[in-house]
């Protein structure tokens, strides 16, 4: 058999669970802690690769995180205002050549006045001294600079064309639009973004004291909006916009050590020498921090070589953003069960396409069982409806019946269920099985229903409708779970509830007029309804009270009449010589007497003994003695085969 692979290209597509194999899937979550919501949560995180599925969302954000730490362990940000200082050195090397020829005696154009040539000679002098007084830092040279006349040229040029350049930087990523227009700006020509800042500020000030209307929103992109790329409908999207074009500069800043980072600080400002304009930004960042409840920006550790211009590290700032972007949506989207907000371009974008096609997969994940009729929205959170809970048994039921053929034991034989029963008017749906007392009736209906009239009636293995059949001879069961902690802590709570669950699920659809009870103790014992089993609101896993859980099943038996009648205690109680429950002494007697009552009621006891210590071992045999009933000891993984094994041997006998 030949695989072939090829790169994901939008063609392919991920292979859909069904309702089933999904709940399948949460069942051993649900079983742990009930708790559909969180159960669907966590596989919404793990993914169902394996099964045929999409990848969960953790691996996406590890996809996420590997790319951030590839940029990071590659690049360096301290070439960053190296490159800086390297242009300003080539800029004033150039004007000090212009300096020097324009003093050079010999040069072809000097002037032969003698008047003239001193007065090119001061001139050279004053340029000169600028040229000499330069401050080491950038931002004292770029500051010198801006009021300095270039004798050469092509400094000039070259000057004017970096400062156009670092000020697009800055202000061009935050107000994208401005970007073809701010190459020629002159302090003057910044007027209108002060004009534009300051009506901003003035409504995010409104917004955040709760003031701010539509109205207001329309007035400023009315007058500003040619600023501001198209797309923005509202306040909440302008502020959405304006926080990650600011977060590239933040995040720059907090990745540069702090030398670093106070020299661009002080070479921006020197750019900008306003500082009216520079109030308004920082206003403006004070304003979306506010708003938004959280900083700006995040420091990256860069470790690598490869150095990175301005340019280039702002394009990097806006990557690595737009990564912690998405994994912030995609954190809400688990944390909610909405994957609405995700964006969908940024996935793919970032991803690749598969990425994006799994997501999809995921948010149809989150309704799937809802939509199937296997889950509602009840009153506090997402719930299993009882078709659900049923499935759920099924599942249990399956795996303990596949234990069952892999270990050989009890041979539980699917042909015996047609002997001894009776056909009642009840049906279902035929499985692979059932004996086949078909209804002919609904099945030729269902056979019509499905494709419409005319003949032949084509009949397929889904139109088959049999008639259910039901023991002549019933059977009485209670089980009873202990839910101490150390039950909780060695996992036999779980196998427990796991037994209780596939048990109900037999009775229900095989031997209906059966009764199961279930029985759950600690210091105390109570009734509980086979379909609660999957919550967890009633574990209370304080002590272990043997006698009083064995008293409420017997009460709970004796109501029923059928003369095969069983408890099934799953406990892995240790017994001690001063155990009692809040220091009541004697209670292993009055257990041993509990039992006694339960064997002159004809009640036979069958024991899992979750512990092989031997006090345990010579408790289970006392009460072996006294009841007749039969004991296992084992470990969680064990306990579900050999209690299906007894319930079915136990009818047997009777039939």
């Amino acid at each position: 058999m030949f695989y072939r692979y090829s790169e994901w290209d939008g063609t392919q597509s991920i292979n859909p669970l069904d309702p089933d194999a999904l709940l399948e899937l949460l069942a051993p979550d649900l079983l742990e802690e009930g708790d559909l919501a969180s159960a669907l949560q966590r596989f919404l995180m793990r993914g169902a690769r394996r099964h045929g599925g999409p990848r969960g969302v953790r691996d996406m954000m590890e996809q996420l995180r590997r790319r951030r730490e590839e940029q990071t362990n590659r690049f360096d940000l301290s070439g960053f205002m190296d490159e800086l200082r390297d242009r300003l050195e080539d800029i004033v090397q150039q004007e000090k050549e212009s300096i020097n020829h324009l003093r050079d005696p010999k040069r072809e154009d000097a002037p032969e006045d003698e008047s003239l040539r001193r007065l090119a000679e001061q001139m050279a002098q004053r340029k000169q001294d600028v040229m000499d007084s330069l401050p080491d830092d950038v931002a004292g040279q770029l500051q010198r600079l801006m009021d300095y006349e270039f004798l050469n040229p092509d400094a000039g040029q070259q000057f004017q064309e970096l400062v156009n350049e670092l000020r697009q930087q800055m202000l061009g990523d935050q107000f994208k639009n401005l970007q073809d227009g701010i190459n020629s700006m002159s302090r003057e020509d910044l007027e209108p973004i002060r004009e534009m800042l300051k009506a901003l500020n003035q409504l995010l000030a409104k917004h955040v004291r709760g003031g701010a209307t539509e109205d207001d929103f329309r007035e400023f992109m009315d007058q500003f909006g040619h600023m501001f790329p198209p797309g923005i409908e509202n306040l909440e999207q302008l502020i959405d916009y304006l926080e990650k074009q600011a977060e590239m500069m933040a995040s720059l800043l907090r990745s540069m050590p702090e030398d670093m980072r106070r020299e661009l600080m002080e070479t921006m400002q020197a750019l900008l020498d306003d500082p009216e304009l520079q109030d308004q930004l920082m206003q403006m960042n004070d304003f979306i921090e506010q708003i938004t409840g959280r900083p700006l920006g995040r420091p990256y550790n860069f470790q690598g070589d490869d150095a990175l211009g301005m340019e280039e590290a702002m394009q990097m700032m806006r990557d690595l953003n737009q990564a912690d972007e998405l994994e912030r949506q995609l954190r809400q989207a688990i944390r909610e069960m909405d994957f609405d907000n995700v964006d969908r371009d940024l996935m793919r974008q970032l991803l690749g396409p598969e990425a994006e096609a799994e997501l999809e997969e995921l948010k149809r994940l989150t309704t799937l069982l809802q939509d199937a009729g296997l889950a509602k929205q009840g009153r506090r959170d997402l719930e299993l409806t009882a078709r659900g809970i049923r499935k759920i048994g099924e599942s249990a039921l399956r795996d303990l019946f596949a234990e069952l053929r892999r270990d050989r034991v009890g041979q539980h034989d699917a042909k015996a269920r047609g002997s001894s029963a009776e056909q009642v008017s009840e049906t279902k749906p035929w499985e692979f099985g059932d004996p086949f007392l078909v209804d002919i009736g609904t099945t030729i209906s269902n056979a019509v229903r499905r494709n419409g009239g005319g003949v032949p009636v084509k009949i397929e293995a889904d139109d088959l409708e049999v008639h259910r059949t039901e023991a002549l001879i019933t059977s009485s069961t209670v089980i009873a779970v202990d839910m101490s902690r150390s039950m909780f802590m060695n996992g036999a709570f779980i196998e427990a509830k796991r037994v209780a669950l596939a048990l109900n699920t037999l009775i229900k659809t095989r031997f209906p007029r059966d009764y199961l009870g279930l029985v759950v103790f600690s210091y105390f014992a109570m009734e509980l309804h086979p379909d609660r089993l999957l919550q967890s609101d009633w574990v209370d896993w304080n002590g272990t009270n043997i006698e009083v859980a064995l008293e409420k099943a017997r009460q709970l038996l004796g109501k029923q009449s059928a003369a095969n009648r069983q408890i099934i205690l799953i406990t892995d109680w240790r017994p001690r010589p001063t155990w009692g429950a809040y220091g009541e002494e004697g209670t292993i007697e009055d257990m041993l007497r509990e039992v006694k009552r339960c064997t002159r009621a004809g009640i036979r006891i069958n024991t899992f003994m979750m512990d092989r210590d031997p006090s345990s071992l010579a408790l289970a045999q006392t009460m072996m003695r006294i009841n007749k009933g039969r004991v296992f000891f084992g470990a969680p993984g064990g306990v579900g085969r050999y209690v299906l094994i007894d319930y079915l041997r136990n009818r047997r006998k009777r039939l």
